[in-house]
This record gives structure tokens, sequence and C-alpha cells, in this order.
């Protein structure tokens, strides 16, 4: 399984097969096999489940990423060293056992009080598309509405504040009436309540209105290609540099005057992208300054289009 461009993803992907009333975790294996074309073979390992019991298989997705991952590994090792059929098969059989052991263990604990969790790998596979107006509202400040199943709705939940950027969200994880707050959840006649705001639909995997953008998509885009651990720690990396940036033109505009040594120490880092969404930050939250805040992002983005010309260039 790859995208577009070739490229296999470390995370656990989710696909639907709907004729069936069936979903399915597919986790990509590439063995090195210097008698193939191409000196490797691809295969995945799939396990199907109904769809109407997915959230019990959500609710677990971080311990079913890790089960697939070690599957992977060993059985990768025992494809590139010519293994036998039955040394295969019965790590895939230890692997079945394992999903079995975590379905029953589930039920037997489900008068337990959950833990507070995030995942990711679930976000990416829920939503797969327009996550970055997401972002871009949580880091505007704007509020995000989600809506389904109540258990989900409380982890995507959990799992998106980490978006939010130098400040604590006010969170409200249950309603069916209009209440104010960062992100909201319930069902999905929040819908018709929050006609203005931006709304994630997990049943449909939606998201509605909200504003694209391009850093947050460079973002996601990058985050869907690495394993849960990594991908949240890339992320976590991109937005304390992002808000250092921020603070740091921040003060260069308090300034009687802005130092070009400055300009270019902060643009050392930057991209376009990166430093148009510093000034919307900017001027969105210190309008009695938005004049002097964009004539310094002009000054900046002026400086960095001479850097840039002739090359491209990308940062996290």
């Amino acid at each position: 399984m790859s995208d577009r461009e070739g490229i296999v993803p470390k995370s656990l992907a989710i696909v639907p097969f709907p004729s069936f009333n069936l979903k399915g975790f597919i986790k990509s294996i590439v063995t090195k096999d210097k008698t193939r074309r191409g000196g490797i073979i691809d295969s995945s390992i799939t396990v199907l489940f109904n769809e109407t019991n997915d959230v019990i298989f959500y609710r677990y997705i971080d311990v079913l990423e890790t089960l697939f991952n070690e599957t992977a590994g060993k059985l990768n090792a025992l494809l590139e060293t010519k293994a036998d059929k039955q040394k295969i098969e019965g790590e895939l059989l230890d692997f079945y056992n394992s999903i079995i052991n975590l379905i029953i263990n589930s039920f037997m604990k489900k008068k337990e009080k959950a833990e507070l969790k995030t995942s990711l790998l679930l976000l990416f596979n829920l939503v797969p598309k327009n996550l970055d107006k997401v972002i871009n509202a949580l880091i505007l400040g704007d509020p995000v509405i989600v809506t389904g199943d109540k258990t989900l709705v409380k982890l995507i939940i959990d799992t998106i504040s980490i978006f939010c950027v130098e400040r604590t969200p006010e969170i409200i994880y249950w309603t069916k009436d209009y209440m104010l707050g960062d992100i909201i959840g319930g069902p999905s006649k929040l819908e018709d309540i929050f006609k203005t705001s931006i709304l994630v639909d997990l049943k449909k995997g939606k998201v509605n209105g909200g504003e694209s953008n391009k850093f947050c998509k460079k973002l996601i885009n990058r985050a869907k290609y690495l394993d849960s651990e990594q991908a949240e720690q890339k992320i976590k990396n991109s937005i304390k540099s992002f808000i250092s940036a921020k603070n740091e033109l921040l003060e260069m505009v308090e300034e009687d005057k802005v130092n070009p040594i400055n300009i270019d120490n902060l643009i050392a880092n930057l991209d376009l992208d990166e430093l148009d969404l510093i000034g919307t930050c900017l001027t969105s939250s210190h309008p009695d300054i938005s004049t002097k805040i964009t004539n310094t992002i002009s000054e900046c983005r002026k400086k960095l289009d001479k850097v840039l010309s002739g090359f491209g260039k990308e940062t996290w």
C-alpha cells in the first residue's frame, strides 16, 4: 500500500469495505529479496472486522498498532531468511490469538474507568481529508465541533487538543445543546446548532467549514507517514518551533525599529507558509499593532523570497 508518490506509510491504515459491511486494518510489509524485480517483495497483514463493532477496535488502536508492528517485524525476518511455511503460519496464529485476547479483555474491563489518551493514527484514518482546516482553527483559537460516537468523540477531542498552542483549550466532551468552548463534542444534531463553526463529523469522516492552510496541510501530510509516537513528537516539535518564531516576531514588532539582523535570524528556519500563518495569528490577537505586524511580515517575506529563489526549502 503506497500513496500516489509511491511512499509506503509506516503507520497502520484503516480501509472500509462497504459492500461487505466490513473494515480492515492493513499493515504494509516491505521485504528485501534480491531475486525479485526491484529487490523487494510488497506484502501486507490485514485484519477484517464488522463495521458495527468498529468502536471496540478503535478504542485499542494504539495497542493494535504495536501488535501489527511487532508481527510485521517478525514476519519480515522470517521472509528474508526464507523460513518454512509452518513457521510463518505459526507467527500469524500467535498474532491472531493476541487480537482475540485483546477483544476478550476489552469486554472484561468494560466497567473500568477509561484512561485519557490520544491517537493520531485513529484521527488520520477517521478523517482522511481537510484536517488542516481543523488545525488552522485550533491555532487561531476558533471553536471546533466534533460529532459521532461518544467514545470516539472523546478520544478525538483529546487528540486534536495537542494542536492548541500556548493555551489549555476549554473542552466540552459531550453536549446536546449550545455551549461555549474551544472544542465541543456531541451527537450529529450539533451540526444544526453550531452552523458557523468548523465541524468534524466522525461518522462521515468529513470536515465541514473552516479555511485550508498550507503550513497545517504540510504538517499533517508529513506526520501521516510516521508511526504514532514519531508523528506526535514531530508535530509537537513543529508547533514549539512555530510558537517560538511567533513570539520572536512579536518582540521585533514591539521594538521602535526592526533590526535587519533579527529578521535574518528569524527567517533562517522558516518557510513562507509558516510565516504567513504567524502573520495571521498575530494580526488576529494584536489588532492594535496589525499594521506594523503586516509591514514586518512583508519585510521578512522579501528576504525569505531572496533566500528561497532558485531552490525549494521545507522545514519541520
